[in-house]
């Protein structure tokens, strides 16, 4: 996509959406990358796919340990493991705890780096969030931050009352208008192709002279 864009970070604005982790088979080089075009100068932000990675990785709780389970965790933690590391046996407790122990240890970048990912970037025209805002509270910014990363209805199907336009991704531009290209709502644009389950990534150029879409398709 970087390449199809033609992106140069000298004068391109690179803003990522979040959702780096357990998205596909390739985390930890996913992430990796972030961090890299983070360093040229791009705006990374927070996903809750990412924020289910720090809240594994913090403790030992049962619900968050399922929660990411069930959402990616077996090929997030074999990306930084191996793919052998569960071999026929899936979920393990001990081979659990030595993978989380083992990322602490060699992966502190990587852990530092998505803690301190921003919940949204602002400019004039635009706010970028990776799930949406809360649009029936008075300013904004007092959005909790759950919602920044894991709202859909509340703010799918409310207007809200500013004059920028929301930019997000999270819920799939399918469940929008029932295809995976970019959405144009009501002062929101949904950008989520559905790339982790077969469908598309996205990418929204906002020029002067507007709007420009690109799109790479799911190979695997």
């Amino acid at each position: 996509m970087l390449g199809k864009t033609e992106y140069d970070p000298k004068k391109d604005l690179l803003i990522l959406m979040g959702d780096y982790m357990d998205r596909g088979p390739q985390s930890r080089e996913t992430l990796s990358l972030v961090i890299e075009l983070a360093k040229d100068g791009a705006v990374a932000l927070r996903g809750n796919h990412d924020q289910m990675f720090l809240d594994w990785l913090s403790g030992n709780h049962s619900s968050n340990d399922l929660h990411f389970f069930m959402n990616g965790g077996f090929a997030t933690i074999s990306s930084y493991l191996g793919y052998g590391w569960f071999k026929e046996n899936g979920y393990d407790e001990e081979l659990v705890q030595k993978a989380k122990e083992y990322i602490r240890s060699h992966y502190q970048e990587h852990i530092e780096f998505l803690s301190e990912l921003d919940y949204f970037y602002e400019t004039k025209e635009y706010i970028f969030v990776h799930a949406g805002i809360n649009p029936l509270i008075e300013d904004w910014r007092y959005t909790d931050i759950y919602d920044y990363i894991w709202i859909r209805d509340g703010f799918l199907h409310t207007d809200h009352h500013y004059a920028f336009t929301v930019i997000h991704g999270h819920t799939p531009a399918r469940l929008l208008h029932k295809r995976n290209d970019i959405f144009f709502g009501n002062k929101k644009i949904g950008i989520d192709g559905s790339c982790a389950y077969g469908g598309q990534l996205n990418c929204l150029e906002i020029t002067e002279a507007g709007f420009r879409q690109y799109t790479i398709r799911n190979q695997i």
